[in-house]
C-alpha cells in the first residue's frame, strides 16, 4: 500500500490516534542476551504515585522465611508480580517473571523482584527527566518574551 494511500485510509476512519508515550523495552542480562520485552509508559506522571504505593507494599510485606509453607511462598511470589504489574501497567508475570522467580537470590545478595523495580525506577527516572527538560525548554520559549 503507498503511503498516500495510507494515510488517505487513516484520515477516513473513525480512529482517534495519540502519542500515549509508551515504550518498548529490552529486558537484557548483563552479558547483552536479550530475555524478554515489555511496553509501558516511564513518563506517565501517574507512575510516581503507583511507585511509591508500590514500595509501601513491598516494604510492609511478610516475606516467607523459606519453601517450608509453599501456599504462602506462591502467595507472596503472586503478590509481588501483582504490584509490579500494577507499576508498570503492563503483565509482569509474561515480560520478567517467565525469566526466573521473584524470589531468586542474585550473587548481589539481592532478591530478583529488587533489581527488577530497581531497574524500572531507573529507567522512570531518566524518561521522566529527559521529558521534563524538554516542556521546560519548550515553554521557556512561550514565556521568555514575559520576562523582558
Amino acid at each position: 500500500m503507498s503511503n498516500k494511500l495510507a494515510k488517505r485510509n487513516l484520515e477516513n476512519s473513525n480512529d482517534i490516534i495519540i502519542d500515549d508515550g509508551s515504550k518498548v523495552y529490552n529486558i537484557k542480562n548483563k552479558r547483552g542476551k536479550v530475555l524478554g520485552n515489555f511496553e509501558f509508559r516511564p513518563s506517565d506522571t501517574n507512575i510516581v504515585e503507583r511507585y511509591e504505593k508500590v514500595s509501601k507494599n513491598i516494604d510492609s510485606m511478610q516475606f516467607p522465611e523459606g519453601k517450608d509453607d509453599d501456599l504462602t511462598y506462591r502467595k507472596a511470589e503472586e503478590f509481588i508480580i501483582e504490584q509490579i504489574s500494577y507499576l508498570v501497567d503492563a503483565d509482569a508475570k509474561e515480560s520478567f517473571f517467565s525469566i526466573i522467580g521473584p524470589f531468586s537470590p542474585l550473587a548481589s545478595g539481592e532478591l530478583y523482584f529488587e533489581n527488577v523495580v530497581d531497574a524500572v525506577a531507573k529507567v522512570i527516572n531518566k524518561e521522566l527527566n529527559v521529558r521534563v527538560k524538554k516542556v521546560q525548554r519548550r515553554m521557556n520559549k512561550y514565556v521568555a518574551k514575559y520576562h523582558n
